[in-house]
């Protein structure tokens, strides 16, 4: 049977219902369209609608909407009538398993978040030394601060600030700041080493192990770098504590709430058994 005649006529039908049923509202939810037995009501397509539209306004809206749910269950229909039993059969068991993994998945994710998120110091790094291991790092992390600036705006004040790098001197430089090209000025926060050096190429050769403590000043032709690397770990070493606490915190966090969905799964057992909810029959 050629269903494309058929097809475009009731999509010019249910465009017609729409203009029809957009010219009132009335209180009762009323039929908009129907595919065989299934039914579109007026409630379940006016939320596509704004507070203020005119006619054109609605069956621009609607009318795609109505169509397109007719397509889809016209579709269904025809390969309901098509599909082998065996394959239906299978749907419905895989349809069945997911609408069940959906609703307990839901239902443990809500019940654990019951679970405890504070963790303690102590917990940290005991946590840290017993899996040290895990945090062992895969790229190169820096402590640094630097200073990109015009030639004519360094001047020794500046330079002596910046290698002592007092409470005095750090807000001595902040007052300068709007002269700079760009600056980090935060070296107590641990950054990856790439991303510094595809930030400031021009400093890429002077940030390594090599340079840990150094005060160092390089010119180009536009500008003047001052560069002090406080400390530098390769994949030779640890992630720092306060560095991997944001993957420290998710394992734990992970680990207790493994840990109370497996009580509260043993707990939904032994209830059921002692109810008769669940019983065990013996096999012969």
């Amino acid at each position: 049977m050629n269903w494309k005649p058929l097809l475009l006529s009731l999509i010019g039908c249910l465009s017609l219902t729409a203009c029809q049923w957009l010219s009132s509202t009335p209180k009762d939810s009323k039929v908009v369209a129907k595919v065989g037995n299934y039914y579109l009501y007026e409630e379940d397509i006016q939320k596509l609608l704004p507070k203020e539209h005119t006619l054109e306004d609605s069956v621009r809206i609607v009318t795609p909407y109505i169509n397109n749910w007719a397509l889809q269950k016209l579709l269904f229909l025809k390969a309901e009538t098509n599909i082998p039993n065996s394959k239906k059969e299978e749907f419905e068991q895989l349809v069945s398993e997911y609408r069940n993994d959906l609703y307990t998945q839901f239902y443990l994710d809500l019940l654990s978040r019951q679970v405890d998120t504070l963790i303690g110091r102590k917990e940290k790094e005991e946590f840290y030394e017993r899996n040290k291991e895990i945090f062992k790092l895969t790229e190169d992390l820096v402590q640094l601060r630097f200073i990109q600036l015009s030639p004519k705006d360094l001047t020794a004040k500046l330079s002596s600030a910046f290698k002592t790098y007092s409470q005095k001197d750090r807000r001595y430089i902040d007052s300068l700041s709007p002269h700079f090209t760009s600056s980090f000025l935060n070296d107590s926060i641990w950054i990856r080493a790439t991303e510094v050096k595809e930030k400031i190429p021009a400093l890429a050769t002077k940030i390594g192990k090599g340079t840990a403590q150094q005060l160092i000043e390089q010119r180009d032709s536009t500008s003047v770098y001052l560069l002090k690397v406080n400390k530098y770990l390769d994949n030779t070493d640890y992630a720092p504590m306060e560095y991997a606490y944001p993957t420290l915190k998710q394992i734990i966090l992970n680990k207790r709430k493994n840990t109370y969905i497996n009580n509260l799964e043993k707990e939904i057992i032994n209830d059921a058994i002692e109810n008769k909810q669940f019983e065990l029959y013996e096999q012969n």
